[in-house]
């Protein structure tokens, strides 16, 4: 694919380090190198999509048209995008000490990096960030690719609402105990006090009956109690589904509001998204007189379920490998930008 004028972009470039190495090269060389995450992550996102088909063992088939099918590869590709971003997402919350989604655990954070407390985290202590992964400088791309990501208003530094979206995080979250939080108390501290008598007790009916007051409060007691071991076995499911998401990727992504997964994907420059589009219109051809042409809506189109999945997840991992060369500056770097 080249332009009219014959001159290289950054786009065809792109195209270029996505096609050089055949599918099936490229996808053995991808998974034997890439973290364990990120090919289950994959694996989970064609289970997703293809897993309400028949099953391949009855040479299943699925029919189609030649323009869904390209929006279908478009969109894996996105998806394997934001799969990279979010790779990146979860090693900095790693690197941050980052397990949850508090306001304590955010705002430590942000607070180490932001080592000048200006209350705003500029390329300098970015860099700073990156030197305790680095044991030399760290690449000028990585700083670049970090502010991408996080200075939505590409404004030259990051704010504390920037840095918490990027993350995950909410900035609504309170470091203060939760509201429905009961005092933990002294288990022996009711005992100490003796109560005599009876005390009114209305019911839902309007009418008011006698009890024992003493009684009435053990009973107050053993309710709290039990409500106490309800909120504390909530708080346990929910920190360990916090603890699921920061070591799965999958987990990590589906846990993920709307506004913050659309984070992963804003910055993708216009060259990676024509590269996208120049691989879907090389991969979908269809034989006509006049050579090859690209399949519209008119076209019908069969593949078999296992031939789909192997197709879907190359989509995965171009995506992925475009992600990783925009950031690392690949295509300008060849055009000697």
């Amino acid at each position: 694919i080249a332009n009219n004028g014959g001159l290289a972009t950054p786009a065809q470039k792109l195209f270029e380090i996505a096609t050089e190495k055949p599918p099936g090269v490229l996808m053995a060389e991808f998974f034997s190198e890439a973290p364990l995450t990120v090919a289950q992550a994959m694996q989970d996102a064609i289970a997703s999509l293809l897993g309400t088909l028949p099953s391949v063992q009855f040479d299943a088939q699925v029919t189609t048209t030649g323009d869904r099918l390209a929006s279908l590869l478009l969109q894996l590709q996105m998806t394997g995008y934001m799969l990279r971003n979010a790779q990146y997402v979860l090693s900095l919350r790693r690197l941050l000490g980052i397990k949850g989604r508090t306001h304590a655990e955010f705002r430590a954070a942000f607070d180490a990096v932001d080592t000048d407390g200006s209350g705003y985290i500029e390329v300098p202590e970015v860099e700073g960030l990156l030197r305790k992964v680095y044991t030399d400088e760290p690449p000028a791309y990585e700083t670049v690719s970090f502010m991408r990501l996080f200075d939505t208003n590409t404004d030259g530094r990051i704010s504390w609402e920037e840095f918490v979206e990027a993350l995950g995080g909410s900035e609504l979250a309170s470091e203060s105990a939760s509201p429905l939080a009961l005092p933990a108390g002294d288990a022996d501290a009711s005992s100490e006090i003796e109560l005599e008598g009876t005390v009114s007790v209305s019911l839902d009916n309007g009418k008011e009956i006698e009890v024992d007051a003493a009684e009435y409060m053990r009973e107050l007691k053993r309710e709290a109690e039990t409500l106490r071991a309800e909120l504390s076995s909530l708080q346990h499911d929910e920190a360990a589904q916090a603890l699921v998401a920061t070591n799965s990727l999958s987990a990590y992504v589906s846990s993920l509001p709307e506004a913050q997964l659309k984070v992963l994907t804003q910055g993708i420059s216009e060259d990676v998204v024509s590269a996208m589009n120049m691989v879907v219109s090389f991969i979908l051809k269809a034989p006509s007189p006049d050579g090859p042409r690209e399949l519209t809506a008119k076209d019908k189109v069969k593949l078999e379920e296992a031939r789909l999945q192997q197709l879907c997840l190359y989509q995965l991992v171009l995506g992925y490998r475009l992600r990783e060369a925009e950031a690392k500056g690949e295509a300008q770097e060849r055009l000697g930008l």
